[in-house]
């Protein structure tokens, strides 16, 4: 594929400072080992203790901050993410590779009993092919890897399609709202109400869950507690277009186009230029501007018209998401807007760094480099103050959250300068 051009003009940071805080990141949330069951494994912590387990788009990233220095451990962590599933081709959002969630976490956990499960029941931002195609492209001293999961990866594009699709309209669905990695977005309140992540009733709906099976057709027949998520179908029209390149295989961008054609048509909304996602089984709009609106932008195939729009009228406005730090993950317009840390939230206002990473490409290949340069020299700054952490406030660069967060190390990309890459 193109390669992403998302680094900042290298006098804007101490680049070399950065890389060497998060290499030492990255190697410090490492862990390897063989599960009780005899399965090894390799993948990174998001950020111990606290997330201490493996989570499906956290471990894409990890991967992809590892092309950067270690391709080894970038393709074994992949492998693990891909060792973590099903012959069938689910891959779960969460998995406890080193014991079973603790008795005080685990009936939150959307698996298939109350404990001892390995993994959740849940999928991911289902961005695998598309992290693989990076870490293959990185990986000249093995060339095998490129095809190696080609059967594996495919059949884990047919269980989405087949599971998550029901209605054949090529968006797919999440029922948890985890599933999309935005947990308790402010968009999610209209569509699960009392049930959302923050809220005692999640524990209810995952209960229903665990009722149902996780038979995700007969929870979006009977319920209307479920979301054609636009972040979810970004992600996966980035991995099918990603299967494309991999496999030469031109069905793939069928695929692809189908889901984006989708986005444009269902939820394209002409009037803010943003993108919503649809509830429930009448699929309502949730006409909430959070990042996930602003998120087809990292679609190269969409109208350029479409894309031109959702920067000029929204990244680059001050009053929405041209803050001073990063890109919010909330316009500053939305009464819900919060952003400050919150113990029971996270998606409500600070700004993140895998979203900056996902957006600022699209931003350069439009011609605002200016804006690009400084969402990356803005969060740089901000992680060689208060280090790696798991987002910032966006209005002041204070690190909030975990510490030693694994995917905000994708800005030793964003800010170009790699000491070299071990393949």
């Amino acid at each position: 594929m193109a390669a992403i051009r998302v680094s900042a003009p290298a006098e804007a940071v101490d680049a070399a400072a950065l890389w060497t805080a998060g290499e030492a990141v990255l190697r410090g949330n490492w862990r390897e080992g063989t599960r009780g069951d005899g399965v090894p494994f390799a993948y990174t912590c998001p950020a111990p203790p606290r997330y201490r387990h493996m989570w499906h788009w956290d471990s894409c990233f990890h991967a992809i901050a590892w092309r950067l220095t270690d391709a080894a451990r970038a393709r074994a962590e992949l492998r693990t993410v891909l060792r973590s599933g099903r012959s069938d081709g689910f891959l779960p959002h969460t998995v406890f590779w080193d014991a079973p969630a603790g008795w005080r976490r685990a009936p939150l956990y959307a698996t298939r009993g109350v404990f001892g499960d390995r993994c959740t029941e849940t999928i991911g931002p289902p961005l695998l092919a598309f992290a693989w195609e990076l870490v293959a492209d990185a990986s000249p001293g093995d060339p095998g890897f490129r095809g190696e999961a080609l059967g594996e990866l495919a059949t884990h594009m047919a269980w989405l399609e087949h599971h998550r699709d029901p209605d054949g309209d090529g968006l797919l669905s999440i029922v948890v709202p985890d599933e999309s990695g935005l947990d308790d977005s402010p968009k999610y309140e209209p569509a699960f109400g009392r049930l959302t992540h923050d809220r005692v009733g999640y524990a209810l709906l995952v209960e229903r869950g665990r009722r149902a099976r996780w038979d995700s057709h007969a929870l979006i027949a009977r319920h209307d507690h479920h979301v054609e998520d636009v972040w979810l179908n970004v992600a996966f029209a980035l991995s099918l277009h990603a299967m494309a390149r991999l496999s030469g295989d031109a069905s793939w961008t069928l695929r692809a186009t189908r889901v984006e054609q989708a986005l444009l048509d269902r939820c394209l909304d002409e009037r803010t230029g943003l993108f919503f996602d649809l509830a429930g089984r009448h699929e309502r709009p949730v006409r909430i501007s959070t990042w996930s609106a602003l998120s087809p932008l990292a679609l190269p195939a969409l109208p350029e018209r479409v894309r031109r729009r959702l920067v000029e009228q929204h990244l680059l406005d001050q009053r929405r998401y041209g803050a001073p730090v990063g890109i919010p993950s909330v316009s500053m317009e939305e009464p819900s807007f919060n952003p400050g840390w919150d113990r029971f939230r996270t998606w409500r206002g600070p700004s993140w760094v895998n979203t900056a990473w996902l957006l600022v490409p699209a931003m350069r290949e439009l011609g605002y480099e200016q804006a690009a340069d400084r969402v990356v020299s803005s969060l740089a700054t901000a992680a060689l103050r208060d280090g790696f952490r798991e987002y910032y406030q966006p209005l002041t660069g204070q690190g909030l959250a975990a510490r030693g967060f694994g995917w905000s190390t994708l800005l030793l990309e964003m800010v170009g300068g790699p000491p070299g890459i071990r393949h």
